[in-house]
Protein backbone atom coordinates (compact mmCIF):
# COMPACT_ATOMS: atom_id res chain seq x y z
CA UNK A 1 0.00 0.00 0.00
CA UNK A 2 1.45 3.13 -1.18
CA UNK A 3 2.49 5.56 1.76
CA UNK A 4 -0.29 8.81 2.39
CA UNK A 5 0.38 11.84 0.87
CA UNK A 6 1.47 14.45 3.42
CA UNK A 7 3.44 16.79 1.28
CA UNK A 8 3.31 17.99 -2.14
CA UNK A 9 6.07 19.96 -4.31
CA UNK A 10 5.83 22.71 -6.63
CA UNK A 11 8.24 23.52 -9.12
CA UNK A 12 7.91 27.13 -10.45
CA UNK A 13 9.45 27.23 -14.35
CA UNK A 14 7.01 25.07 -15.99
CA UNK A 15 4.60 24.61 -13.00
CA UNK A 16 3.40 28.04 -11.33
CA UNK A 17 4.95 29.77 -14.29
CA UNK A 18 5.30 29.10 -18.02
CA UNK A 19 8.42 27.25 -18.89
CA UNK A 20 11.39 29.84 -19.41
CA UNK A 21 12.43 27.67 -22.15
CA UNK A 22 9.39 29.00 -24.07
CA UNK A 23 11.15 32.57 -23.54
CA UNK A 24 14.59 31.58 -24.40
CA UNK A 25 13.61 30.06 -27.85
CA UNK A 26 11.36 33.50 -28.56
CA UNK A 27 14.70 36.00 -27.43
CA UNK A 28 17.48 33.00 -29.94
CA UNK A 29 13.98 33.58 -32.99
CA UNK A 30 13.99 37.08 -32.28
CA UNK A 31 17.99 37.55 -33.20
CA UNK A 32 17.64 34.72 -36.45
CA UNK A 33 19.84 32.19 -34.10
CA UNK A 34 19.53 28.38 -34.90
CA UNK A 35 16.43 26.90 -33.06
CA UNK A 36 19.12 24.77 -30.53
CA UNK A 37 22.04 27.23 -30.40
CA UNK A 38 20.56 28.70 -26.80
CA UNK A 39 19.61 25.70 -25.60
CA UNK A 40 23.05 24.40 -25.69
CA UNK A 41 24.56 27.05 -24.29
CA UNK A 42 22.56 26.48 -21.10
CA UNK A 43 23.43 22.86 -20.95
CA UNK A 44 27.22 22.98 -22.32
CA UNK A 45 29.52 22.23 -19.39
CA UNK A 46 26.68 21.30 -16.79
CA UNK A 47 26.98 21.08 -13.79
CA UNK A 48 29.52 23.28 -13.71
CA UNK A 49 28.92 26.04 -15.99
CA UNK A 50 27.88 29.53 -15.65
CA UNK A 51 24.20 28.56 -15.37
CA UNK A 52 24.52 25.88 -12.83
CA UNK A 53 26.65 28.75 -10.57
CA UNK A 54 24.35 30.97 -11.02
CA UNK A 55 21.57 28.19 -9.58
CA UNK A 56 23.57 27.38 -6.86
CA UNK A 57 24.27 30.82 -5.99
CA UNK A 58 28.11 30.55 -6.53
CA UNK A 59 27.30 33.78 -9.08
CA UNK A 60 25.03 36.78 -8.57
CA UNK A 61 23.11 37.53 -11.85
CA UNK A 62 25.22 40.21 -12.30
CA UNK A 63 27.99 38.14 -12.38
CA UNK A 64 26.70 35.26 -14.30
CA UNK A 65 25.70 37.68 -17.21
CA UNK A 66 29.68 38.21 -17.96
CA UNK A 67 30.45 34.91 -18.25
CA UNK A 68 27.47 33.27 -20.07
CA UNK A 69 28.25 35.88 -22.55
CA UNK A 70 31.56 34.16 -23.09
CA UNK A 71 30.64 30.77 -22.93
CA UNK A 72 28.11 31.71 -25.76
CA UNK A 73 30.79 33.10 -28.04
CA UNK A 74 32.58 29.83 -27.64
CA UNK A 75 29.87 27.94 -28.57
CA UNK A 76 28.84 30.06 -31.70
CA UNK A 77 32.63 29.68 -32.37
CA UNK A 78 32.27 26.02 -32.39
CA UNK A 79 29.15 25.99 -34.50
CA UNK A 80 30.85 28.62 -37.06
CA UNK A 81 28.26 31.24 -36.08
CA UNK A 82 28.90 35.32 -35.92
CA UNK A 83 26.49 35.99 -32.51
CA UNK A 84 24.30 39.39 -33.30
CA UNK A 85 25.63 42.42 -32.45
CA UNK A 86 22.71 42.62 -30.09
CA UNK A 87 22.85 39.62 -28.24
CA UNK A 88 23.38 39.97 -24.48
CA UNK A 89 22.58 37.91 -21.41
CA UNK A 90 20.95 40.51 -19.46
CA UNK A 91 18.33 40.90 -22.80
CA UNK A 92 18.36 37.23 -22.47
CA UNK A 93 17.09 37.58 -18.53
CA UNK A 94 14.37 40.00 -19.55
CA UNK A 95 12.64 37.65 -21.30
CA UNK A 96 12.90 35.20 -18.55
CA UNK A 97 10.54 34.32 -15.07
CA UNK A 98 9.42 37.00 -13.71
CA UNK A 99 11.44 39.88 -15.07
CA UNK A 100 9.40 40.99 -17.86
CA UNK A 101 6.29 41.90 -16.60
CA UNK A 102 6.73 45.78 -15.98
CA UNK A 103 5.99 47.50 -12.42
CA UNK A 104 2.32 46.18 -12.04
CA UNK A 105 2.85 42.84 -9.60
CA UNK A 106 -0.72 41.62 -10.73
CA UNK A 107 0.94 41.28 -14.13
CA UNK A 108 2.90 37.80 -13.60
CA UNK A 109 1.50 35.09 -15.09
CA UNK A 110 0.99 32.42 -12.78
CA UNK A 111 -0.91 29.86 -13.46
CA UNK A 112 -4.01 29.98 -11.49
CA UNK A 113 -4.66 26.00 -11.20
CA UNK A 114 -1.72 25.26 -9.22
CA UNK A 115 -2.12 27.71 -6.72
CA UNK A 116 -6.04 27.04 -6.08
CA UNK A 117 -4.41 23.29 -5.65
CA UNK A 118 -1.98 23.80 -3.23
CA UNK A 119 -4.53 26.57 -1.30
CA UNK A 120 -6.55 23.32 -0.97
CA UNK A 121 -3.93 20.85 0.39
CA UNK A 122 -2.87 23.46 2.97
CA UNK A 123 -6.59 23.78 4.04
CA UNK A 124 -7.06 20.15 4.22
CA UNK A 125 -3.65 19.45 6.78
CA UNK A 126 -1.63 18.58 3.25
CA UNK A 127 1.89 20.69 3.54
CA UNK A 128 3.01 22.03 0.40
CA UNK A 129 6.17 23.58 -0.66
CA UNK A 130 8.09 25.37 -3.55
CA UNK A 131 11.28 23.47 -4.61
CA UNK A 132 13.13 26.07 -7.76
CA UNK A 133 15.94 26.51 -9.08
CA UNK A 134 16.49 29.77 -8.98
CA UNK A 135 19.42 32.99 -8.68
CA UNK A 136 20.15 36.05 -6.31
CA UNK A 137 18.83 38.65 -8.50
CA UNK A 138 21.41 42.33 -7.63
CA UNK A 139 19.87 44.09 -10.75
CA UNK A 140 18.67 47.57 -8.99
CA UNK A 141 16.08 47.89 -12.03
CA UNK A 142 14.67 44.39 -11.67
CA UNK A 143 15.36 43.39 -8.36
CA UNK A 144 12.65 44.43 -6.38
CA UNK A 145 9.89 42.84 -9.10
CA UNK A 146 11.50 39.40 -8.93
CA UNK A 147 11.45 39.99 -4.79
CA UNK A 148 8.15 40.63 -5.24
CA UNK A 149 6.76 37.77 -7.37
CA UNK A 150 8.31 35.53 -5.27
CA UNK A 151 7.06 36.87 -2.09
CA UNK A 152 3.58 36.73 -3.02
CA UNK A 153 3.86 33.25 -4.18
CA UNK A 154 5.12 31.84 -0.78
CA UNK A 155 1.75 33.64 1.03
CA UNK A 156 0.55 29.92 -1.04
CA UNK A 157 3.06 27.63 0.55
CA UNK A 158 4.38 26.02 3.84
CA UNK A 159 8.00 26.02 2.71
CA UNK A 160 10.01 27.21 0.22
CA UNK A 161 13.30 26.07 -0.87
CA UNK A 162 15.49 27.96 -3.28
CA UNK A 163 18.70 26.00 -5.02
CA UNK A 164 20.56 29.54 -4.84
CA UNK A 165 20.10 30.09 -1.12
CA UNK A 166 21.16 25.92 -0.27
CA UNK A 167 23.89 26.09 -2.63
CA UNK A 168 22.07 23.11 -4.10
CA UNK A 169 20.02 22.66 -7.15
CA UNK A 170 17.92 20.14 -9.03
CA UNK A 171 18.51 17.04 -10.13
CA UNK A 172 21.54 16.82 -7.20
CA UNK A 173 20.14 14.33 -4.88
CA UNK A 174 20.63 16.60 -2.14
CA UNK A 175 17.90 18.96 -3.07
CA UNK A 176 15.41 16.69 -2.03
CA UNK A 177 16.56 15.31 0.92
CA UNK A 178 16.75 18.65 2.34
CA UNK A 179 13.33 19.32 1.67
CA UNK A 180 12.42 16.43 3.00
CA UNK A 181 13.91 17.22 6.15
CA UNK A 182 12.21 20.87 5.77
CA UNK A 183 8.78 19.66 5.70
CA UNK A 184 9.41 16.79 8.27
CA UNK A 185 8.40 13.82 5.90
CA UNK A 186 10.24 10.85 4.11
CA UNK A 187 10.11 10.93 0.81
CA UNK A 188 7.45 8.38 -0.05
CA UNK A 189 5.27 10.85 1.90
CA UNK A 190 5.69 13.10 -1.04
CA UNK A 191 4.27 14.29 -4.42
CA UNK A 192 6.51 16.58 -6.44
CA UNK A 193 5.42 18.56 -9.53
CA UNK A 194 7.98 19.42 -12.28
CA UNK A 195 8.39 19.65 -15.75
CA UNK A 196 12.15 18.56 -16.62
CA UNK A 197 12.01 14.88 -16.65
CA UNK A 198 15.86 14.71 -15.50
CA UNK A 199 14.65 16.32 -12.45
CA UNK A 200 11.81 13.91 -11.63
CA UNK A 201 13.74 11.20 -12.02
CA UNK A 202 16.52 11.81 -9.68
CA UNK A 203 13.11 12.51 -7.22
CA UNK A 204 11.94 9.22 -8.01
CA UNK A 205 14.77 7.48 -7.38
CA UNK A 206 14.45 8.24 -3.70
CA UNK A 207 10.90 6.95 -3.69
CA UNK A 208 9.54 10.64 -4.09
CA UNK A 209 6.37 10.15 -6.36
CA UNK A 210 6.76 12.46 -9.76
CA UNK A 211 4.10 14.18 -11.69
CA UNK A 212 5.51 15.41 -14.97
CA UNK A 213 3.96 18.47 -15.61
CA UNK A 214 2.67 19.12 -20.07
CA UNK A 215 -0.60 19.87 -19.46
CA UNK A 216 -1.97 21.92 -16.83
CA UNK A 217 -5.61 19.73 -16.29
CA UNK A 218 -3.95 16.50 -16.97
CA UNK A 219 -1.37 17.32 -13.55
CA UNK A 220 -4.19 18.80 -11.51
CA UNK A 221 -6.11 15.52 -11.84
CA UNK A 222 -3.27 12.81 -11.36
CA UNK A 223 -2.67 15.11 -8.23
CA UNK A 224 -6.07 14.60 -7.46
CA UNK A 225 -6.10 10.79 -7.69
CA UNK A 226 -2.51 11.09 -5.59
CA UNK A 227 -3.81 12.94 -2.63
CA UNK A 228 -7.68 11.46 -3.02
CA UNK A 229 -8.96 15.11 -2.96
CA UNK A 230 -10.79 17.46 -5.02
CA UNK A 231 -8.68 19.99 -6.29
CA UNK A 232 -10.24 21.82 -9.30
CA UNK A 233 -10.27 25.66 -9.98
CA UNK A 234 -13.61 27.25 -10.06
CA UNK A 235 -14.28 28.56 -13.01
CA UNK A 236 -13.65 32.64 -12.85
CA UNK A 237 -9.96 31.59 -11.82
CA UNK A 238 -9.56 33.65 -8.56
CA UNK A 239 -7.68 32.21 -5.86
CA UNK A 240 -6.69 33.88 -2.30
CA UNK A 241 -3.80 32.57 -0.19
CA UNK A 242 -4.81 30.27 2.89
CA UNK A 243 -6.22 31.82 5.77
CA UNK A 244 -3.61 33.50 8.06
CA UNK A 245 -2.53 31.65 11.65
CA UNK A 246 -1.64 33.13 14.84
CA UNK A 247 1.94 31.95 14.76
CA UNK A 248 2.35 33.23 11.55
CA UNK A 249 1.30 36.98 11.83
CA UNK A 250 2.44 39.65 13.68
CA UNK A 251 1.20 40.81 16.85
CA UNK A 252 1.89 44.76 18.49
CA UNK A 253 0.37 46.35 21.37
CA UNK A 254 -0.49 49.77 22.14
CA UNK A 255 -1.65 51.32 25.15
CA UNK A 256 -4.67 53.43 24.62
CA UNK A 257 -4.71 54.91 27.75
CA UNK A 258 -2.86 54.11 30.49
CA UNK A 259 -5.42 51.58 31.74
CA UNK A 260 -6.16 49.77 28.43
CA UNK A 261 -4.33 48.24 26.04
CA UNK A 262 -4.44 47.30 22.41
CA UNK A 263 -3.49 44.38 20.87
CA UNK A 264 -3.09 44.00 16.82
CA UNK A 265 -2.08 42.38 14.00
CA UNK A 266 -0.01 43.88 11.06
CA UNK A 267 0.66 42.79 7.07
CA UNK A 268 1.66 44.14 4.29
CA UNK A 269 2.45 47.40 2.92
CA UNK A 270 0.19 49.83 0.75
CA UNK A 271 -2.82 51.85 1.39
CA UNK A 272 -3.85 51.19 4.94
CA UNK A 273 -7.33 49.02 5.44
CA UNK A 274 -8.03 48.50 9.31
CA UNK A 275 -11.10 45.82 9.80
CA UNK A 276 -12.86 46.11 13.11
CA UNK A 277 -14.71 42.66 14.25
CA UNK A 278 -18.32 42.25 16.08
CA UNK A 279 -19.63 40.06 18.82
CA UNK A 280 -18.08 37.22 19.34
CA UNK A 281 -15.34 37.57 18.05
CA UNK A 282 -11.53 39.24 17.81
CA UNK A 283 -9.59 39.84 15.12
CA UNK A 284 -9.51 35.80 14.13
CA UNK A 285 -12.43 36.34 12.53
CA UNK A 286 -10.70 38.19 9.38
CA UNK A 287 -8.47 35.44 9.25
CA UNK A 288 -9.35 34.89 5.45
CA UNK A 289 -9.01 38.28 4.50
CA UNK A 290 -5.79 39.39 5.88
CA UNK A 291 -3.46 37.44 3.40
CA UNK A 292 -5.88 38.46 0.45
CA UNK A 293 -4.98 42.06 1.02
CA UNK A 294 -1.76 41.83 1.91
CA UNK A 295 -1.80 40.13 -1.61
CA UNK A 296 -3.82 42.70 -3.34
CA UNK A 297 -1.45 45.45 -1.88
CA UNK A 298 -2.68 46.98 0.62
CA UNK A 299 -1.76 47.33 4.74
CA UNK A 300 -3.96 45.24 7.14
CA UNK A 301 -4.26 46.27 10.79
CA UNK A 302 -6.39 44.09 12.32
CA UNK A 303 -6.91 45.33 16.25
CA UNK A 304 -8.94 42.78 18.95
CA UNK A 305 -11.03 45.53 19.90
CA UNK A 306 -11.30 46.77 23.72
CA UNK A 307 -12.89 43.56 25.99
CA UNK A 308 -12.12 41.02 22.89
CA UNK A 309 -8.98 38.98 22.60
CA UNK A 310 -5.73 39.58 23.66
CA UNK A 311 -7.02 43.32 24.11
CA UNK A 312 -7.83 45.19 27.81
CA UNK A 313 -11.22 44.39 29.24
CA UNK A 314 -11.94 47.75 31.56
CA UNK A 315 -14.77 47.26 33.97
CA UNK A 316 -17.01 49.82 33.87
CA UNK A 317 -19.70 49.50 31.22
CA UNK A 318 -19.56 53.53 29.92
CA UNK A 319 -15.61 52.00 29.27
CA UNK A 320 -17.64 50.33 25.71
CA UNK A 321 -19.32 53.75 24.36
CA UNK A 322 -18.98 54.74 20.93
CA UNK A 323 -16.76 57.38 21.82
CA UNK A 324 -14.13 55.62 23.49
CA UNK A 325 -14.34 52.93 20.46
CA UNK A 326 -13.53 55.82 18.04
CA UNK A 327 -10.77 56.92 20.13
CA UNK A 328 -9.52 53.80 20.26
CA UNK A 329 -9.17 53.70 16.66
CA UNK A 330 -7.90 56.90 16.00
CA UNK A 331 -5.13 56.15 18.39
CA UNK A 332 -3.96 53.06 16.84
CA UNK A 333 -3.91 55.49 13.55
CA UNK A 334 -1.47 57.72 15.42
CA UNK A 335 0.65 55.45 16.93
CA UNK A 336 1.21 53.51 13.37
CA UNK A 337 1.58 57.56 11.78
CA UNK A 338 -1.05 56.83 9.05
CA UNK A 339 -2.98 59.93 8.44
CA UNK A 340 -6.10 58.08 6.56
CA UNK A 341 -7.22 54.49 5.88
CA UNK A 342 -9.96 53.18 4.86
CA UNK A 343 -12.05 51.63 7.87
CA UNK A 344 -14.02 47.55 6.93
CA UNK A 345 -16.18 46.57 9.69
CA UNK A 346 -18.59 43.66 10.65
CA UNK A 347 -21.70 43.26 12.80
CA UNK A 348 -20.67 45.71 15.75
CA UNK A 349 -17.49 46.66 14.18
CA UNK A 350 -19.41 47.86 10.85
CA UNK A 351 -21.71 50.21 13.50
CA UNK A 352 -18.11 51.42 14.68
CA UNK A 353 -17.31 51.78 11.09
CA UNK A 354 -20.02 54.02 9.97
CA UNK A 355 -19.31 55.92 13.20
CA UNK A 356 -15.85 56.82 12.67
CA UNK A 357 -16.87 57.70 8.57
CA UNK A 358 -19.86 59.87 9.93
CA UNK A 359 -17.81 61.77 12.80
CA UNK A 360 -14.25 61.75 10.85
CA UNK A 361 -14.02 62.08 7.47
CA UNK A 362 -10.54 63.45 7.11
CA UNK A 363 -9.56 60.43 8.85
CA UNK A 364 -11.32 57.80 6.23
CA UNK A 365 -10.76 57.71 2.63
CA UNK A 366 -13.59 55.28 2.92
CA UNK A 367 -15.48 52.61 4.59
CA UNK A 368 -17.52 49.61 4.70
CA UNK A 369 -20.09 47.82 6.29
CA UNK A 370 -20.24 44.09 6.74
CA UNK A 371 -23.67 42.63 7.48
CA UNK A 372 -24.60 45.96 9.52
CA UNK A 373 -26.11 48.53 7.50
CA UNK A 374 -26.05 52.10 8.61
CA UNK A 375 -28.56 53.68 10.82
CA UNK A 376 -29.12 57.36 10.89
CA UNK A 377 -29.43 58.94 14.31
CA UNK A 378 -33.54 60.36 15.05
CA UNK A 379 -32.41 62.80 18.00
CA UNK A 380 -35.98 62.55 19.11
CA UNK A 381 -35.77 59.14 19.99
CA UNK A 382 -34.21 56.80 22.97
CA UNK A 383 -33.33 53.80 20.59
CA UNK A 384 -33.73 51.94 24.17
CA UNK A 385 -37.29 53.27 24.53
CA UNK A 386 -38.02 51.98 21.23
CA UNK A 387 -36.53 48.55 21.24
CA UNK A 388 -38.24 47.99 24.36
CA UNK A 389 -41.52 48.69 22.57
CA UNK A 390 -40.90 46.73 19.74
CA UNK A 391 -37.94 43.92 19.96
CA UNK A 392 -38.38 41.79 17.34
CA UNK A 393 -35.60 40.11 16.34
CA UNK A 394 -33.17 42.27 18.66
CA UNK A 395 -34.81 40.56 21.52
CA UNK A 396 -31.82 39.21 22.21
CA UNK A 397 -30.51 42.48 22.80
CA UNK A 398 -32.71 43.46 25.68
CA UNK A 399 -31.68 39.78 27.07
CA UNK A 400 -28.29 41.11 27.13
CA UNK A 401 -28.85 44.22 28.80
CA UNK A 402 -28.91 42.91 32.54
CA UNK A 403 -24.89 42.96 33.87
CA UNK A 404 -23.90 39.07 34.72
CA UNK A 405 -27.12 37.03 33.31
CA UNK A 406 -26.00 36.30 29.77
CA UNK A 407 -21.86 36.05 31.03
CA UNK A 408 -23.52 33.14 33.00
CA UNK A 409 -25.10 31.39 30.56
CA UNK A 410 -22.18 31.68 28.00
CA UNK A 411 -19.61 30.90 30.56
CA UNK A 412 -21.33 28.20 31.84
CA UNK A 413 -19.67 26.21 28.52
CA UNK A 414 -17.38 28.57 26.38
CA UNK A 415 -17.13 25.54 23.72
CA UNK A 416 -20.63 24.96 23.30
CA UNK A 417 -21.86 28.80 23.56
CA UNK A 418 -18.83 29.92 20.73
CA UNK A 419 -20.11 26.33 18.46
CA UNK A 420 -23.60 27.35 18.65
CA UNK A 421 -23.72 31.35 18.46
CA UNK A 422 -21.20 30.99 15.25
CA UNK A 423 -23.45 28.66 13.58
CA UNK A 424 -23.70 29.86 9.87
CA UNK A 425 -25.37 28.41 7.04
CA UNK A 426 -25.34 24.77 6.44
CA UNK A 427 -25.35 22.72 3.22
CA UNK A 428 -29.05 22.38 3.51
CA UNK A 429 -31.46 24.28 1.53
CA UNK A 430 -32.94 27.44 2.24
CA UNK A 431 -37.02 26.03 3.47
CA UNK A 432 -34.60 23.88 5.70
CA UNK A 433 -32.92 27.19 7.39
CA UNK A 434 -36.19 29.14 7.01
CA UNK A 435 -37.67 26.52 9.51
CA UNK A 436 -34.36 27.22 11.89
CA UNK A 437 -36.06 30.75 12.46
CA UNK A 438 -38.54 29.70 15.12
CA UNK A 439 -36.93 28.21 18.36
CA UNK A 440 -33.70 28.29 19.39
CA UNK A 441 -32.40 29.79 16.17
CA UNK A 442 -35.03 33.15 16.37
CA UNK A 443 -33.39 35.80 18.68
CA UNK A 444 -36.79 37.64 18.91
CA UNK A 445 -38.25 35.46 21.57
CA UNK A 446 -35.22 35.01 24.25
CA UNK A 447 -36.17 36.74 26.97
CA UNK A 448 -39.58 34.51 27.06
CA UNK A 449 -37.36 31.10 26.26
CA UNK A 450 -35.04 32.11 29.14
CA UNK A 451 -32.23 32.50 27.58
CA UNK A 452 -30.14 32.97 24.38
CA UNK A 453 -29.26 29.38 24.44
CA UNK A 454 -31.92 27.82 25.67
CA UNK A 455 -33.63 25.03 23.66
CA UNK A 456 -30.48 23.95 22.13
CA UNK A 457 -29.14 20.69 21.22
CA UNK A 458 -26.88 19.97 24.40
CA UNK A 459 -24.14 18.30 22.15
CA UNK A 460 -23.42 21.65 19.75
CA UNK A 461 -22.10 20.66 16.03
CA UNK A 462 -19.24 23.55 14.67
CA UNK A 463 -20.39 25.15 11.43
CA UNK A 464 -18.00 23.15 9.12
CA UNK A 465 -16.23 26.84 8.02
CA UNK A 466 -14.69 26.42 11.67
CA UNK A 467 -11.83 24.17 11.58
CA UNK A 468 -11.19 22.37 14.80
CA UNK A 469 -8.33 24.48 15.26
CA UNK A 470 -10.39 27.44 14.50
CA UNK A 471 -12.72 26.35 17.73
CA UNK A 472 -9.56 26.06 19.95
CA UNK A 473 -8.23 29.30 18.97
CA UNK A 474 -11.86 31.05 19.93
CA UNK A 475 -11.98 29.07 23.25
CA UNK A 476 -8.65 30.37 23.96
CA UNK A 477 -9.36 33.70 23.81
CA UNK A 478 -12.99 33.53 25.40
CA UNK A 479 -12.03 31.91 27.96
CA UNK A 480 -9.62 34.60 28.62
CA UNK A 481 -11.49 37.30 28.60
CA UNK A 482 -15.15 35.94 29.58
CA UNK A 483 -17.85 37.81 27.96
CA UNK A 484 -18.58 41.05 30.27
CA UNK A 485 -16.57 43.36 28.05
CA UNK A 486 -17.86 42.32 24.95
CA UNK A 487 -21.32 42.27 26.19
CA UNK A 488 -21.12 45.73 27.80
CA UNK A 489 -21.00 46.66 24.09
CA UNK A 490 -24.53 46.29 23.80
CA UNK A 491 -25.19 48.30 27.34
CA UNK A 492 -24.39 51.59 25.96
CA UNK A 493 -27.30 52.14 23.60
CA UNK A 494 -28.86 56.04 25.61
CA UNK A 495 -24.76 56.53 26.08
CA UNK A 496 -24.10 56.57 22.44
CA UNK A 497 -27.66 58.18 21.07
CA UNK A 498 -26.52 61.71 23.71
CA UNK A 499 -23.09 61.67 22.15
CA UNK A 500 -24.40 61.00 18.45
CA UNK A 501 -27.36 63.04 18.78
CA UNK A 502 -25.41 66.25 17.47
CA UNK A 503 -24.47 64.68 14.30
CA UNK A 504 -27.64 64.21 13.46
CA UNK A 505 -28.86 64.09 9.95
CA UNK A 506 -25.35 64.65 8.66
CA UNK A 507 -24.35 62.67 5.56
CA UNK A 508 -21.45 60.06 4.58
CA UNK A 509 -19.62 62.17 2.14
CA UNK A 510 -16.62 59.44 1.93
CA UNK A 511 -17.03 55.98 -0.87
CA UNK A 512 -18.93 53.66 0.85
CA UNK A 513 -19.69 49.66 0.34
CA UNK A 514 -22.62 48.00 1.95
CA UNK A 515 -22.42 44.06 2.45
CA UNK A 516 -25.24 42.48 2.64
CA UNK A 517 -25.86 38.39 3.25
CA UNK A 518 -29.00 36.54 2.39
CA UNK A 519 -29.42 34.74 5.27
CA UNK A 520 -28.31 36.72 8.07
CA UNK A 521 -31.82 36.29 10.60
CA UNK A 522 -31.08 39.79 12.43
CA UNK A 523 -28.86 41.98 10.29
CA UNK A 524 -31.22 41.78 7.45
CA UNK A 525 -30.62 42.91 3.65
CA UNK A 526 -33.58 44.72 3.70
CA UNK A 527 -32.42 47.07 6.32
CA UNK A 528 -29.85 48.50 4.13
CA UNK A 529 -32.62 50.16 2.28
CA UNK A 530 -32.59 53.98 1.46
CA UNK A 531 -28.93 54.34 2.51
CA UNK A 532 -27.83 56.00 -0.38
CA UNK A 533 -30.24 59.02 1.14
CA UNK A 534 -27.64 59.21 3.92
CA UNK A 535 -24.43 58.19 1.80
CA UNK A 536 -24.35 59.42 -1.93
CA UNK A 537 -21.45 57.58 -2.75
CA UNK A 538 -23.00 54.18 -1.40
CA UNK A 539 -21.80 50.81 -3.26
CA UNK A 540 -23.60 47.41 -2.85
CA UNK A 541 -22.65 44.07 -2.67
CA UNK A 542 -24.50 41.29 -1.94
CA UNK A 543 -23.78 37.62 -1.25
CA UNK A 544 -26.06 34.61 -1.39
CA UNK A 545 -26.01 31.34 0.46
CA UNK A 546 -24.75 33.30 3.83
CA UNK A 547 -25.69 34.26 7.30
CA UNK A 548 -24.23 36.47 9.76
CA UNK A 549 -20.46 35.19 9.63
CA UNK A 550 -19.79 36.89 5.76
CA UNK A 551 -15.93 36.55 6.58
CA UNK A 552 -15.80 33.10 7.27
CA UNK A 553 -18.78 31.27 5.01
CA UNK A 554 -18.13 33.34 2.33
CA UNK A 555 -14.50 33.98 2.07
CA UNK A 556 -13.66 33.68 -1.52
CA UNK A 557 -16.96 35.90 -2.84
CA UNK A 558 -16.67 38.46 0.16
CA UNK A 559 -12.59 39.08 -0.59
CA UNK A 560 -13.35 39.05 -4.71
CA UNK A 561 -15.77 41.80 -4.12
CA UNK A 562 -14.14 43.62 -1.42
CA UNK A 563 -10.86 44.12 -3.26
CA UNK A 564 -12.73 44.75 -6.19
CA UNK A 565 -14.40 47.73 -4.47
CA UNK A 566 -10.97 48.90 -2.90
CA UNK A 567 -9.13 49.12 -5.92
CA UNK A 568 -11.51 51.50 -7.68
CA UNK A 569 -11.64 53.38 -4.77
CA UNK A 570 -7.59 53.60 -4.63
CA UNK A 571 -7.37 54.19 -8.24
CA UNK A 572 -5.68 50.69 -8.69
CA UNK A 573 -6.03 48.33 -11.71
CA UNK A 574 -8.01 45.64 -11.50
CA UNK A 575 -6.97 43.09 -9.21
CA UNK A 576 -6.49 39.47 -10.91
CA UNK A 577 -5.36 36.62 -7.96
CA UNK A 578 -4.51 34.45 -11.41
CA UNK A 579 -1.66 37.04 -12.54
CA UNK A 580 -0.23 37.86 -9.02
Amino acid sequence: MAAKVKAVVFDVGGVLIPQPQKAIAAYGEQLGLPQNFLPQVFLHGAPNNSFCKLERGEYTLTEFFQHFNKEAELQAKKQNLTLPQGFSASDLFQNIGMQNQGDDITKYPIQFEFLHAATKLRENGILTCILTNNWVNDQQNTAEKFSRGMFYLKLYFNEVIESAREGIRKPETEIYKLTCKRLGVVPTEVVFLDDIGLNLKSASQLGIRCIKVTNTDTAIKELESAVQMKLTAPKDKTAFPPASHPDSVTHSYINVTPDVKLHFIEAGEGPAIILLHGFPDFWYGWRNQIPALVQAGYRVIVPDQRGFGESSCPPRIQDYGQKYLCDDVLKILDVLCIPQATVVGHDWGGSLAWNLALIYPDRFKAVCGINTPFYPINPKRNPMVSMMKNPGAFDYQLYFQEPGVAEKEFELDVERSLTLILKGLEKSDDDTFKKKKSGFWSTSNVRARGGMLVGAPSVAVRSPYLTDYDMRYYVKNFKRTGFRGPLNWYRNYELNWSWMKRFAGRKIIIPALMVTASHDLVLKPEYSVGMEKRIPLLSRLHIERCSHWTMQEQPYKLNCGLIKWLDEVHGKLPFVTSKI
